[in-house]
């Protein structure tokens, strides 16, 4: 930016005296001197492009971050193409220069010396009086990457030790009304030598219910902690919706439950795995039909919000106490005399797979909200402005 004082004697260079001619010139470079020495102390890189997309200026990180010729560090106006070494930098940076579309930030990985350094390169505009800039900000992420893949183990650690501890309570129960009946069983065998048949078959059914019980929480565990074979493609949420909304309709409607639905047209299309999808807000539909055991209402809406789309279910139930809901995504929990606590676990994983948020509010007597936001690919953010013009602000499902 232009120094203020200089923009005031420009005009009047002519009658200023040599010495303070001097002294303001020595001012500025001085300055200038001071500026750049700050930026090539910077840990992350910068390289600034001209309008004409040749480098004016390139601080010591990047050159130490980014795989690039140094023999032409002093050369002024380079352009990308030849300052750069690895191609897909260059690739980058020609999309940077294409056009407005501003691309998002991305990652790259290199290898220096025995290390692998992952850089996240991004950048912004800077509109000046001889035209736009562009400035390439280029940050080591490695560290950040490591301690995010460590929080993930001590996290998953945590889980499993909940688990494990879940699974304990839920086996207690069934191996306790197995083992009274093996005693009952035992005892009778004493007294009479025998046991005739109604009397086994009584027995022998509850070992038969406790094994399917047991069988039924080792397959809720493995569902649940297995790795998913998740198939993210571009799909539409619309369709997701409506195939669920046909699918309930006649359960809601034995339950006298009025389910509505409102999703807003035009939506983009994002990358989810329609299966996993809509079995996770089957999940949460299931649980708010069992929150209104009496009939109510539940509303099912999408729409755009910002760069995600946002997925709100929400019931008039029973509604869930503030003590029960800050743990309803933690395995075993649960509130339902004949569930396994797993179900909205697995809701949770599903989403966080598909680089999702979800939340959830509730009020006792009032009702629940969960809410879940996708994020929506750059390609199709592009798409849907291109579509701005168009009419239709919502659908019935």
């Amino acid at each position: 930016m232009a120094n203020k004082l200089l923009l005031k004697v420009i005009d009047d260079l002519c009658s200023l005296p040599e010495g303070e001619l001097r002294k303001l010139v020595q001012t500025q470079m001085d300055e200038a001197d001071m500026m750049e020495g700050v930026i090539d102390s910077l840990p992350e890189g910068h390289i600034v492009f001209s309008p004409e997309n040749r480098i004016v200026f390139i601080n010591n990180a990047a050159f130490h971050l980014l795989p690039s010729d140094r023999r032409k560090r002093l050369r002024a106006g380079l352009t990308a193409e030849e300052m750069m070494i690895d191609q897909d930098i260059k690739k980058f940076l020609l999309r940077v220069f294409s056009g407005d579309e501003k691309p998002e930030p991305q990652d790259f990985v290199f290898s220096q010396g025995d290390e692998i350094r992952t850089e996240r390169v991004s950048f912004s505009f800077l509109f000046l009086p001889q035209g736009r800039y562009a400035d390439v900000v280029i940050r080591d992420i490695t560290d950040e990457i490591l301690k995010e893949t460590r929080l993930r183990r001590t996290e998953s650690l945590a889980s499993m030790t909940t688990m494990a501890a879940g699974i304990a309570h839920e086996i207690k129960n069934p191996l306790a009304a197995m083992k009274i009946h093996l005693h009952l069983m035992r005892k009778t065998l004493k007294t009479k030598g025998a046991i005739d048949s109604e009397g086994a078959e009584r027995y022998l059914s509850v070992l038969d219910e406790e094994i399917d019980h047991l069988n039924k929480i080792a397959v809720d565990f493995l569902f649940a902690v297995r790795p998913m074979n998740i198939e993210l493609r571009l799909g539409s949420i619309e369709s997701v919706i409506s195939d669920l909304v046909t699918f309930l309709t006649p359960e809601a409607e034995e339950k006298n439950i009025d389910v509505i639905c409102n999703v807003e047209k035009f939506l983009p299309r994002i990358e989810i795995d329609t299966r996993y999808l809509r079995q996770s807000l089957l999940n949460i539909v299931e649980n708010a039909f069992a929150a209104m055991p009496g009939g109510g209402k539940l509303t099912i809406s999408a729409k755009l919000d910002g760069n995600f789309e946002t997925i709100r279910i929400e019931d008039t139930g029973t509604g869930i106490d503030d003590e029960h809901l800050s743990k309803i995504f933690e395995p075993y929990f649960t509130t339902k005399a004949s569930g396994t606590g797993l179900g909205l676990t697995v809701v949770y994983k599903v989403i966080k797979e598909h680089r999702g948020d979800i939340f959830v509010s509730s009020e006792l007597g009032k009702g629940t909200v969960f809410t879940i936001k996708l994020p929506v690919p750059s390609s199709e953010r592009k798409a849907l402005r291109d579509k701005e013009d168009t009419d239709g602000i919502s659908a019935d499902c």
